[in-house]
């Protein structure tokens, strides 16, 4: 879940990292009003989920009212990487000296937790990473352990910090991760962290992701979440109690287990064909639940084929057959649906099928060879 750059400078300031000074506008008026408070000379900054706003114009710079005006109504016009803008963040702008990358990310093939840093900050921080390794400094740390002092010392050695800069640098980061961990977030950044003329530090963007799994514990990030900016397919699976994930292609994909919808996904690929979206109906599925994961991608309108990938172990094929079974009639005739079954039951969940009219695949090229010919007209 994320949430946006002036939520994000909310939960920063709460926890004592300083931001510039700024409110947000819903409307041209509003953004004036606002930067009336400031003199002016502000930056507008559109306010979206998607990455990369900076490039195509998403933020922009005033000193005159007629400015703001003009640039207020270039941004509220404006759709970036398909996400409308329809809120801003004006700012005051800030002097300065030097800018910064700041950031806290999991690092699941270590089991850590991962602090980066570079002194090329306002860019974006894979490219840097790619091209100039050696302007970014990564450093794993124990999430039993939590940060301490010394994780930052191949930081200041890297990048030949002094002890003022230091003693500026080492609260910031304790607190930005403290909000990590206490907001179980996914990532947070700072990009850019800036050292300003009159010696300050400041965070002049702030980008907060929380693990969605946390819902139930961060009541108060949760009513910060935007939920129209949600793909329409994913709210309507979390709504249901699935994990789904939307994609371009035309197959639903359901299966109990993302490592078998990935595998699913790679084989569509390999014969041609794309997921229009992944349905995840995890272990001991039953068929009130196959049957309410029906009533979910059947929402997907790109839906042409229904490929079930299901290898059971707590699941039984006999149950996920029964749900298929007593799903199909609300299933459009011009959508096909096809099984492939292994594992506990899985001859009960065949039988089943063929009483129902359905044959079931015995492997996974089969299966997705049925559906790419059925999408393709039986050619």
């Amino acid at each position: 879940m994320k949430i946006y750059e002036y939520q994000a400078k909310e939960i920063f300031s709460e926890n004592g990292i300083e931001t510039p000074a700024g409110q947000l506008a819903l409307s041209v008026k509003e953004a004036v009003k606002k930067a009336e408070e400031l003199d002016y000379k502000v930056a507008l900054k559109s306010q979206v989920h998607v990455g990369g706003r900076g490039k195509v114009g998403g933020i922009k710079f005033a000193s005159t009212k007629e400015e703001v005006e003009k640039m207020a109504e270039k941004l509220f016009n404006m759709e970036i990487k398909g996400e409308e803008v329809n809120r801003l963040l004006i700012e005051e702008l800030q002097d300065i000296e030097e800018e910064y990358y700041l950031g806290l990310t999991l690092n699941r093939s270590k089991k850590t937790d991962t602090l980066i840093f570079s002194r090329s900050g306002g860019m974006d921080i894979e490219e840097v990473a790619a091209k100039k390794p050696e302007k970014v400094v990564k450093v794993n740390i124990d999430p039993v352990l939590g940060f301490q002092n010394f994780h930052l010392n191949p930081i200041v050695k890297a990048f030949d910090f002094d002890r003022e800069m230091s003693k500026k640098i080492v609260p910031i980061v304790k607190k930005l991760y403290d909000i990590f961990k206490n907001n179980d977030c996914l990532l947070v950044e700072i990009n850019p962290l800036a050292l300003l003329a009159d010696g300050s530090v400041k965070a002049l963007d702030g980008k907060l992701e929380m693990d969605d799994n946390a819902r139930y514990r961060q009541s108060k990030l949760l009513t910060m979440w935007d939920e129209e900016k949600e793909e329409k397919m994913e709210l309507i699976g979390r709504q249901a109690g699935f994990v789904v994930i939307k994609l371009s292609g035309n197959v639903s994909v359901i299966s109990n287990g993302a490592g078998l919808a990935i595998s699913t996904l790679d084989a569509l690929q390999r014969h041609g064909a794309n997921a229009a979206n992944i349905l995840d109906l995890s272990g001991g599925a039953t068929s009130e639940k196959v049957q309410k994961a029906f009533d979910v991608v059947l929402q997907d309108s790109d839906v042409e084929s229904i490929l079930f990938n299901i290898f059971g172990g707590i699941t039984r094929c006999d149950e996920i057959a029964t749900g298929v079974s007593k799903s199909l009639e609300k299933v459009p005739s011009e959508i096909s649906v096809i099984c492939r079954l292994q594992g506990t039951n899985r001859d009960e969940g065949i039988e089943i099928l063929k009483e129902a009219g359905l044959e079931a695949a015995s492997d996974l090229e089969e299966v997705v060879e049925k559906v790419v010919k059925t999408i393709k007209g039986g050619e």
